[in-house]
């Protein structure tokens, strides 16, 4: 998947009452996402009504807390909507309810640029898909080739575990039990991997999700499928978590995601 691809152009809607929290968004997204063009800004849910009505956009970044009419009221106006909806809070409070409005994401203020990086590439993936563009999938699911030692490699997505950094150096722990290691660092096998299954739950680690078998909310960690525990940075545990319930509502790789329901943190 090519994220400079203009042909992908992502057209999107910014909703803040605070001037300055929409410039920031507005330049994060210049700055991280160039398959993504902000053709439209509005600071109250009466002026997003209008401006999306009038513009058609495929994605709208939407603020929680606003006068008169909150967020998550405004969502309900548009029965069957055709975009995708990131909200942009301070509050993680209201990630639940997020879910439930059927956002496909939910980033906290000030927003990380990892994660709207992250963010950014799997709604690229989905609109590709529903486009009929992901050209990706080869015979026997997704690859990733590595180069290590005079060696090459061809690894499918499904096999690898998690990526574990070191400095400049990654490690892929594959379901065989097999390692490889190979001279890249974690920023650039996210480049490479393209794909909205794996999340960076800390800076040292990048699992696939599929792999996951339990939540540990209390001591914030992931236990994997081969019995390893990864460690989730603090501001990282409500995205990861929001990642899993999805998974689980879509049904993505469901056979490999076999999570017990009292493990995971009450959503109540």
């Amino acid at each position: 998947m090519d994220m400079d691809n203009s042909e992908t152009k992502i057209r999107c809607v910014v909703v803040d009452d605070e001037l300055h929290a929409r410039q920031s968004i507005c330049r994060q997204i210049e700055k991280n996402c160039p398959n993504f063009e902000v053709i439209q800004t509005a600071s109250s849910a009466a002026e997003a009504y209008q401006v999306i009505k009038e513009c058609s956009p495929d994605l709208v970044f939407l603020d929680i807390q606003m006068p008169n009419e909150t967020g998550l009221e405004f969502l309900d106006r548009f029965e069957g909507r055709k975009f995708f909806v990131v909200f942009c809070t301070t509050y993680h409070e209201y990630a639940v309810e997020a879910l439930r409005k059927r956002a496909f994401d939910y980033l906290l203020k000030p927003v990380d640029e990892e994660d709207l990086v992250a963010c950014a590439k799997r709604i690229t993936e989905k609109l590709l898909i529903a486009r009929g563009e992901n050209t990706t999938e080869g015979p026997g699911g997704r690859r990733i080739e590595l180069v290590t030692s005079g060696q090459r490699y061809f690894i499918r997505h499904s096999e690898i575990l998690y990526v574990e950094a070191s400095g400049s150096y990654s490690t892929f722990y594959l379901e065989t039990g097999k390692r490889i290691t190979v001279s890249k660092n974690l920023k650039r096998i996210e480049q490479m991997l393209q794909d909205p299954v794996f999340h960076r739950a800390h800076n040292s680690f990048l699992v696939r999700l599929a792999s996951v078998q339990s939540y540990n909310h209390r001591n914030g960690t992931l236990q994997l499928q081969n019995g390893k525990e990864v460690p989730i940075a603090v501001r990282k545990r409500d995205a990861v978590r929001q990642r899993l319930v999805e998974l689980m509502i879509e049904g993505r790789e469901a056979s490999e995601l076999p999570m017990v329901a009292e493990e995971v943190p009450s959503m109540g």
